[in-house]
């Protein structure tokens, strides 16, 4: 089906998620809440008999004590607990969240982009922890709110009848403008993705902002600026129309109260016990009704974040359980691939487009047979989907169309992860992990690794420290990419993909990369596909694969004399 016509994923619910993962902790909610409640409106009972008590009223007041601190308490515990219960829900779903990034497609990831992805992490994520810990108050002041109407509709049913009233006019306009506002959470929350982006090419991009003055200007006026300014204006605008929904609720009250203590009495409709308990107890309500209405806004920036994440694919109700494997499952996956023969892609077909789903990039499609200990060239020019083939071959790129065989057998979803086993690789976009892992997941020799930087001197550079290594802060992009080449090197997998890895080195490196690295990788039987653009040793190839617009038009098999020349 196409992707295109799929309906998107439906959001899901904030308070199925709090009875999913602790049903004990909401029904304790709910059942604080109306202890708390019945406790608060007992104390307003209890105020209004010392009123119009004679005589001694010590036995009220030891009532009035002993209600209080049984309201305080139930309250309290009803937010003290979710908020140390909603600590282990929210790592859990950090860790889901990241495991879902793990499993996602790569071109999706990429399609998005890095500052999209980490807004999810770093946005959604706590605003979805604060919806969650509101969520407990909500349950509380909800049942004292309605504690509260049930004690007055015991009271007066006049007095029931127009708080009811009111209260619903109330809800009306205070609807209208907050849905206003709900509008404009949503707008917020994207504008700040747009900002982030601008942020990230502030950080990566500051070198080239400090060196060109008229870059800086454009990019601190046309990108910085603007976006922090849409920013700044959507929050303030999304700000009034929540002040306005609080304001009218505020109205509300003041309605009420003054309907209560000037109108009924001119209607002598009640007697004054009766209306001084009934003020007494919309006064108290009043407190969880602002608590409600404070409450609101961050539902309403919950909803939307569960929406974000909706739209990645990670729907908060599903079961998110721990997918850690045995330490040994990768060892007992690999040893059958020692061996391999062949890899073929039969008419892979790549659609790649960027986050802005308007320019993209088309490869195949691709026919194209990989046979085990070859040390394949594959050249092209810039933009012609050299590095979008090998990250398709390496599984890293699911392809749209075709097939990617193993030895014969197609690589599906359930293989895909073993697929990718085979392969040790250094992108363009590389990035270093402080962390040296050893031929199928075993702890790395530090001699041995000692030596592979020595080799591509980093000797003087890079101290061996347990199971990671000293530093990379003080390293050029050139020698970072020599660490990598000593990463993979330690990972001992059958195949290599260097993308233009000798592109950044100095000609003593290139040429010893060349000569004397490739050629000790493939005598250890390693496979090895390179993306290059240094002519002066294709000669040194089994084959040369070339690459234009995304297809294959040459593929030539080079012979002993030729690689003599």
């Amino acid at each position: 089906m196409n992707k295109e016509h799929e309906k998107p994923p439906k959001p899901g619910s904030v308070l199925r998620l709090l009875w999913q993962n602790h049903p004990w902790l909401a029904f304790f909610s709910v059942v604080t809440g109306i202890v708390s409640g019945v406790a608060a409106i007992a104390v307003v009972n209890v105020i209004n008999q010392a009123i119009y008590e004679q005589g001694s009223r010590l036995h009220l007041l030891y009532w009035f004590i002993g209600l209080s601190v049984v309201a305080l308490a139930f309250r309290n515990g009803a937010t003290l607990f979710p908020a140390y219960a909603n600590m282990k829900l929210m790592t859990r779903l950090r860790i889901a969240l990241c495991q879902k990034i793990l499993s996602s497609p790569l071109e999706e990831v990429d399609r998005r982009g890095p500052p999209n992805v980490l807004t999810l992490l770093t946005t959604d994520i706590p605003q979805l922890n604060a919806t969650l810990l509101v969520m407990p108050v909500i349950l509380v002041e909800c049942t004292v709110f309605l504690c509260g109407l049930a004690y007055l509709a015991y009271l007066s049913w006049t007095v029931f009848a127009l708080t009811l009233a009111l209260l619903a006019v109330g809800a009306i306009l205070y609807v209208f403008l907050f849905l206003g506002g709900v509008k404009f959470t949503g707008r917020v929350r994207d504008e700040f993705t747009a900002f982030n982006e601008h942020t990230h090419g502030l950080v990566f991009g500051l070198k080239e902002l400090k060196l060109n003055g008229i870059r800086r200007r454009w990019f601190g006026r046309s990108a910085i600026k603007e976006s922090s300014t849409r920013v700044a204006r959507f929050n303030f605008i999304e700000h009034m129309w929540y002040l306005g929904a609080e304001n009218m609720g505020l109205v509300t009250q003041s309605l009420l109260i003054g309907s209560l203590v000037f109108a009924l009495p001119l209607l002598m409709v009640t007697d004054s016990q009766v209306m001084t308990a009934s003020v007494l107890t919309v006064m108290y309500i009043l407190g969880p009704l602002g608590l409600l209405i404070g409450a609101m806004p961050v539902m309403a920036q919950g909803r939307i974040a569960v929406a974000r994440l909706a739209e990645f694919g990670f729907l908060i109700n599903e079961h998110h359980a721990e997918q850690d494997e045995p330490d040994n499952a990768n060892v007992l996956r690999l040893e059958h691939k020692k061996h391999w023969r062949q890899i073929t892609l039969k008419g892979v077909v790549m659609n790649y487009r960027g986050a802005d789903a308007e320019n993209g990039f088309a490869l195949g499609p691709v026919d194209l047979t990989i046979n085990s200990g070859e040390l394949i060239y594959i050249i092209g020019g810039n933009g012609c989907g050299k590095s979008t083939l090998v990250k398709a071959l390496c599984g890293l790129y699911v392809p749209q169309a075709g097939q990617i065989l193993l030895d014969g057998v197609a690589v599906n979803d359930e293989t895909r992860s073993d697929y990718r086993d085979l392969f040790s690789a250094v992108f363009s976009d590389f990035h270093l992990f402080n962390r040296l892992i050893g031929p199928e997941g075993e702890e790395v020799n530090p001699a041995q690794a000692q030596k592979y930087l020595a080799a591509l001197g980093l000797a003087d550079k890079i101290k061996i420290e347990g199971l990671g290594y000293s530093t990379t802060k003080e390293l050029s992009y050139g020698q970072q990419k020599r660490l990598a080449l000593v990463c993979a090197y330690m990972e001992d997998r059958p195949v290599y993909v260097l993308d233009e890895w000798a592109a950044d080195q100095d000609p003593p490196f290139k040429r010893f990369f060349y000569e004397e690295l490739l050629p000790e990788l493939k005598r250890r039987g390693k496979t090895v596909l390179i993306i290059t653009h240094d002519d002066q040793y294709f000669q040194l190839a089994d084959r040369i694969v070339k690459l234009v617009d995304g297809h294959i038009v040459s593929d030539v098999t080079l012979v002993a004399e030729d690689r003599r020349a």
